[in-house]
């Protein structure tokens, strides 16, 4: 089976999607894996087939225009698709992304499993520069209430230090 058919699978059993939005989900993913890159002029050149760069370009922006993603639902997703285990090992870290002529000032959190930290809460910032310790406290916050039964080992902070989580 391939790649692609093993991820559309997957799809199917968690999201109530139409059919060509969950094969573009599956085709978006790979090529992201593929270029490595979040640019969508260059994430295009990833999809291969027999479509052309610009007519995948357009695909790429109709589906981020017109979709709302349910978060929630995608971490937890994520966690069952990637069987990560018990004892999580937390990441925060901030990013920030340009997207047209704008900047994205972006606080994440992931579950670090296999040296991967895969993204499972964020929220757009409101400002420039770093968080502060309260939208660092309410981001841990709605990680609980999404996960109230996970049981967390460690959380890796912007400095890179481990803390031990009780």
């Amino acid at each position: 089976m391939s790649q692609y058919s093993e991820l559309k699978n997957v799809f199917q059993e968690h999201f109530d999607w139409h059919g060509a939005r969950i094969s573009f989900l599956a085709l978006f993913l790979l090529a992201l894996l593929k270029v490595k890159t979040v640019n969508l002029k260059e994430l295009c050149l990833g999809f291969g087939g027999r479509a052309l760069p610009e007519s995948s370009y357009k695909r790429l922006q109709r589906f981020f225009q017109g979709f709302d993603l349910d978060d929630e639902h995608l971490a937890r997703v994520v966690v069952n698709w990637m069987q990560i285990p018990p004892g999580w090992v937390l990441s925060l870290d901030r990013t920030t992304w340009k997207f047209g002529g704008h900047w994205y000032n972006i606080l994440t959190l992931g579950i670090v499993h296999e040296g991967v930290a895969f993204p499972v809460l964020w929220w757009m910032l409101n400002k420039r520069g770093n968080s502060n310790s309260e939208q660092r406290m309410q981001l841990m916050e709605s990680f609980h209430k999404r996960f109230p039964n996970a049981i967390m080992n460690y959380f890796l902070g912007d400095d890179k230090k481990a803390i031990k989580y009780d």
